[in-house]
């Protein structure tokens, strides 16, 4: 996800927030084009391999896909939170999940709302207006009513930047 600051400490860098299969998320300095550089690499237990990243309006936080852990642990559906308030010193904070096994896979930030396809279990809703570390599932709409298990059939990404406050979800 590159990402341009407009103010603060790092206005008018470019900033790419990178999710890398094995490594957890890069962050590097693109403004310069013919000399990018890494800043900071951050990762978090049970890395396997991580999918896609999305910043919160605030600049503060990163929120993190994971596609592969449920598989290989197990695990219900987790979203890693990464503090980004300050880039040299990004650090991983916490994971919140759905409960359910479904596999995580794009995810978007909206008005304080997380929107988070996961695969079987649909398009699922937190929000993160009273406390961003923590959210609460707020909504769902299940594309897959067979099951929510593991596996890579049902949603694969949502939109929900439309005017109007639709979002869509494939």
């Amino acid at each position: 996800m590159p990402y341009t600051y407009t103010s603060g400490p790092y206005a008018g860098r470019q900033i790419l927030f990178g999710a890398r299969e094995g490594r957890g998320v890069e962050i590097h300095d693109v403004t310069d084009k013919n000399n990018p550089f890494l800043i900071k690499r951050v990762t978090y237990p049970n890395l396997q391999y991580c999918h896609q990243v999305w910043m919160s309006e605030d600049e503060r936080y990163i929120y993190v896909n994971d596609e592969l852990d449920e598989n290989q642990y197990g695990f219900t559906t987790r979203t890693r939170v990464i503090d980004v308030s300050s880039l040299e010193n990004a650090h991983y904070v916490t994971w919140f999940t759905t409960g359910l096994p479904a596999i995580d896979h794009n995810l978007y930030w909206h008005h304080g709302f997380v929107f988070q396809a996961n695969y079987r279990s649909g398009l699922r809703i937190f929000d993160t207006n009273d406390d961003p570390i923590n959210p609460v599932e707020t909504g769902f709409f299940d594309t897959y009513p067979e099951n929510n298990n593991r596996g890579f059939q049902g949603a694969w990404s949502n939109y929900p930047y439309f005017p109007s406050g639709t979002v869509i979800v494939s």
